[in-house]
């Protein structure tokens, strides 16, 4: 009798720890739960999205490398998202959202350079039928051309740019006389594994944090309601969203917080690897 009750006792244990186990184990996985610390060694960026980066602007940067480097997809899905001052700059069109070739996919090659210091290796999809997005919708229409892509190789990370829309004041942080697009995270809700994503965009989001405090606005779960719900996030457990800056960051604004992301990314593999 004593044994029968010990057993029953010991089931409903488990079924009280269990909603707690599944919310905690993603997170442990990426190392959530340690304290968050200021970065204090400066990282390099570079001053214009289409020149190379230099010996000079980046001699200062920590050149730690993860022991396994991570594989990087990153891609678009709404390629045609551009800066204003980036457009206006180059180009003298004013107040322009979206452009054909001036827009955010500008920005891959720095994406890949800062990656590639980190020790790491990047993959660009290029995709840009937004013809078809517009009928089908932009995250139908990608998904073939990212599934095949995904068959190719083993990425750990699947990185999904955009720009968010909201105006300068809401997009940018200033900090120490220095001014930085302000990164937002988006989690689709949507699909069975969704906590894992939401656990990785968490551990990206507190590293870039304390690496530059306040430059993530956090991250946000979007269901059916509020988007698509998804966002193609059910192909890997390690697919970010990011919304980088808004429609009135500049080009440097944008570059620092691109060296911010990178090796944000990399010290949450890094850590995840080591433990």
């Amino acid at each position: 009798m004593r044994k029968t009750l010990q057993k029953v006792m010991s089931f409903y244990l488990f079924l009280f720890l269990l909603p707690i186990l599944t919310i905690k184990l993603p997170m442990l996985a990426f190392g959530t739960t340690t304290n968050e610390q200021v970065e204090t060694r400066p990282v390099a960026y570079a001053a214009n999205v289409t020149k190379e980066i230099t010996n000079e602007q980046t001699k200062e940067i920590s050149m730690e490398t993860n022991e396994k480097p991570l594989n990087v997809l990153l891609y678009f899905t709404h390629i045609q998202e551009s800066y204003q001052p980036i457009v206006e700059k180059e180009l003298g069109l004013k107040a322009v959202n979206y452009h054909p070739t001036n827009n955010i996919s500008n920005v891959s090659d720095l994406v890949t350079q800062h990656f590639l210091l980190n020790g790491d290796t990047v993959d660009v999809l290029s995709f840009d039928k937004m013809n078809q997005m517009k009928i089908k919708g932009a995250y139908s229409t990608i998904r073939p051309q990212l599934v095949q892509q995904m068959s190719k190789k083993e990425y750990d990370v699947i990185l999904d740019l955009h720009r968010d829309s909201l105006k300068k004041d809401r997009t940018t942080l200033v900090t120490d006389g220095t001014t930085y697009a302000k990164l937002t995270f988006v989690v689709g809700a949507e699909h069975a594994n969704y906590k894992l994503n939401e656990a990785f965009a968490k551990a990206v989001s507190d590293e870039v944090n304390r690496m530059v405090p306040s430059i993530s606005k956090g991250v946000y779960k979007k269901t059916h309601d509020d988007g698509n719900g998804i966002y193609n996030q059910d192909l890997s457990s390690s697919s970010l969203l990011v919304e980088l800056g808004g429609i009135e960051n500049t080009e440097e604004e944008v570059n620092r917080t691109i060296a911010i992301l990178t090796k944000a990314i990399s010290n949450v593999f890094g850590k995840t690897n080591a433990s």
